[in-house]
C-alpha cells in the first residue's frame, strides 16, 4: 500500500533533487534557494514543495507539434504490418500468469486466501497510518494533519476480536477510489498541490471483484483487496455475493469491454437514464445486442441488505467491444489516442487516470494484466535496461531499435509513456502527464502544468542538462512474453 509515497513524483519531471538543495551556494552557476516561476519569486520549503503567492502564475504548456503526429493514423502508417496479431489469448493467458509470478502487487483473487488474521489487518493498519503521519501532511486548509485525526480514523477500523474471520466476496456498483485510509478527507503536501491528494491510492469502475477483509464500526467503509491493491471503499458501493457467483464474474465468458475513454451505461433501453460510466478497458458481461447501436450487459446492484443482484443495462455500441481485442499495434494507438487530451488524475481520482492507470486502461481491452505503479509495470515483459552514461542519441536509437510502437513503455523514476514510433531519428510517445519543472541558466525555475494526455518527444526538460525525458529515462520494456 505504501509503494506510493516511496515515488515522490509520479507523473511529474522534477530536476533532481539533492541535500545541497537548502543551501545558498550556487551550483553549476544555480542558486537553488531562490527561483522565479514566471514572474513572481518564491522560496523553496522544502525538495518537493513550492510556495506559490498567485496560482495565476502558473505556466501553461503549450504543443508545437505537427498536427498529424496527433492522430494514431499518422504512427500507424510507419507500421509494416499493424495488423499482426502479437500474442493470442492463450499466449497472453501465460502472459498473466509470468506476471502474477513477478510478485508485483496482482492478486489472483479467485484463489485468493479464504481467511484473514487478526494480526495481518493490525500491523497493515499501523504501519499505512503511521507512515502518513510522519509524512505532516496538511488538509485542503491548509493546516497539518493532527495526531487526533489519525487516532479517531483508527479508533473506527473495526478488526474482529477473532485470531482468523473469514472474507467477504463483493462487486462494486459504482466507480470507487481506493483510500490509504477510511475518509475522503485530502492529505496534500501543499496548498500548490491540491490535486495530488496522498490518500489516493488507485481508482476502479463499476463491475470490479473485490475481497472484503473488514470494515469500520460506522459501517462506512471497508477495507478490500483488488486485483491491483488494497484500500479503503465506501461500503455503500459494494455487492456482496457468494463464492459461486463471485468466481464466475471473474472469469466473464463473453466481457464487454469499453474501448473508448468512457462508455456511458444507462438503466433503460432507450438509454434515457444515466447511471453513470465506465472507464477503458472496464468490462461487464454480455446478454445482447438491441439493435444496432446498442448493447445490453449485466451490471452489479445491492438489495437493502447490501447483498448482490444483477439487473440488465445498456451501453453505446460504438464504446465498447464485445470480447477482449486482437493484441495488434493498430488497436494500441488507437485505444492510446482515444484518451488524447483527458484530464489527467492522480490515482484515477475524479473518475480520470494518471500515467501508470492511463495505459493499464489501454492494455486492460487486450485482457493484459498489469500492476498499478510505474514501478511495478516496468519489471513485465521483455525488460530492456539502458546504460545511465549513454548519451541521448544512444538511448534513443536503441529505444528505435528494439522498442515495438504501441506496445512498449518507457520509465524513468516516477513515471512512465507509451512509445508511439519515430520521426527522423527521434522516438515519440504518448503519454498522461501532470506537469514539468525544470531551472534554466537564468536561475529562473519554469513550472508548466499540463494535466491531460499528450504526444512528445524525449526532449521536454532540456532546458536544464540532464533533466530531459530522455535523459532519466532508464529502461524500457515491452509487453510479450519473456524471452530467455
Amino acid at each position: 500500500m505504501l509503494k506510493k509515497f516511496l515515488m515522490l513524483s509520479i507523473c511529474i519531471l522534477f530536476l533532481p533533487l539533492t541535500l545541497s538543495f537548502a543551501q545558498t551556494t550556487k551550483e553549476n552557476g544555480i542558486n537553488r534557494n531562490t527561483v522565479r516561476i514566471s514572474t513572481t519569486d518564491v522560496t523553496i520549503e522544502n525538495p518537493v514543495s513550492l510556495n506559490y503567492r498567485k496560482t495565476a502564475d502558473k505556466v501553461i504548456y503549450e504543443e508545437n507539434l505537427p498536427k498529424q503526429f496527433k492522430t494514431e493514423g499518422y504512427w500507424i502508417s510507419k507500421i509494416a504490418d499493424p495488423d499482426k496479431e502479437l500474442l493470442s489469448m492463450s499466449e497472453i493467458e501465460k502472459l498473466n500468469e509470468n506476471t502474477y509470478n513477478l510478485k508485483v502487487g496482482i492478486s489472483n483473487l479467485k484463489e485468493y486466501s479464504e481467511t484473514v488474521t487478526k494480526k495481518r489487518l493490525t500491523e497493515t493498519f499501523k504501519q499505512t497510518s503511521s507512515y502518513i503521519e510522519k509524512k505532516k501532511y496538511l488538509n485542503e486548509k491548509g493546516e497539518t494533519l493532527t495526531s487526533d485525526f489519525f487516532k479517531t480514523l483508527s479508533d473506527n477500523i473495526d478488526i474482529p476480536e477473532e485470531d482468523t474471520t473469514d472474507v467477504k466476496y463483493a462487486i462494486t456498483t459504482r466507480y470507487n477510489d481506493v483510500r490509504l485510509l477510511p475518509t475522503s478527507e485530502k492529505a496534500i503536501s501543499g496548498m500548490n498541490s491540491k490535486d495530488l491528494d496522498r490518500l489516493q491510492e488507485e481508482s476502479i469502475d463499476i463491475g470490479t471483484p473485490v475481497i472484503v477483509l473488514c470494515q469500520t464500526k460506522d459501517k462506512m467503509w471497508s477495507f478490500v483487496v483488488t486485483p491491483t491493491e488494497e484500500g479503503w471503499i465506501q461500503t455503500k458501493n459494494l455487492a456482496i455475493a457468494d463464492k459461486h457467483t463471485f468466481d464466475k464474474w471473474i472469469e466473464m465468458k463473453k466481457p464487454v469491454v469499453v474501448t473508448d475513454s468512457k462508455a456511458d451505461i444507462y438503466t433503460d433501453k432507450n438509454k434515457t437514464k444515466f447511471l453513470e460510466y465506465a472507464r477503458m478497458g472496464a468490462k461487464l458481461p454480455y446478454v445482447g445486442k438491441k439493435g444496432k447501436t446498442t448493447i445490453c450487459v449485466h451490471i452489479p446492484t445491492s438489495d437493502e441488505f447490501g447483498n448482490l443482484v444483477i439487473e440488465a443495462a445498456y451501453v453505446n455500441a460504438k464504446e465498447v467491444n464485445i470480447g477482449y481485442l486482437p493484441y495488434t499495434q493498430r488497436n494500441a494507438l488507437t485505444l492510446a489516442f482515444n484518451h488524447l487530451h483527458s484530464p489527467y488524475g492522480w490515482g484515477g481520482a475524479n473518475g480520470e487516470q494518471d500515467c501508470s492507470g492511463y495505459l493499464s486502461q489501454i492494455f486492460n481491452c487486450f485482457g493484459i494484466l498489469l500492476p498499478e505503479t510505474s514501478v511495478q509495470k516496468i519489471k513485465c515483459g521483455q525488460v530492456i535496461k539502458l546504460n545511465k552514461k549513454d548519451n541521448d542519441t544512444i538511448k534513443n536509437e536503441s529505444i528505435i531499435k528494439d522498442g515495438v510502437a504501441g506496445m512498449t513503455f518507457l520509465y524513468l523514476t516516477g513515471h512512465i509513456m507509451l512509445y508511439i514510433g519515430e520521426e527522423n531519428n527521434v522516438p515519440y510517445v504518448i503519454q498522461c502527464i501532470w506537469g514539468v519543472t525544470s531551472f534554466t541558466e537564468k536561475n529562473e525555475k519554469t513550472v508548466n502544468y499540463i494535466n491531460k494526455i499528450i504526444v512528445s518527444d524525449l526532449d521536454i526538460g532540456s532546458q536544464v542538462a540532464g533533466n530531459s525525458l530522455i535523459d532519466r529515462v532508464s529502461k524500457f520494456n515491452i509487453i510479450k512474453i519473456a524471452e530467455d
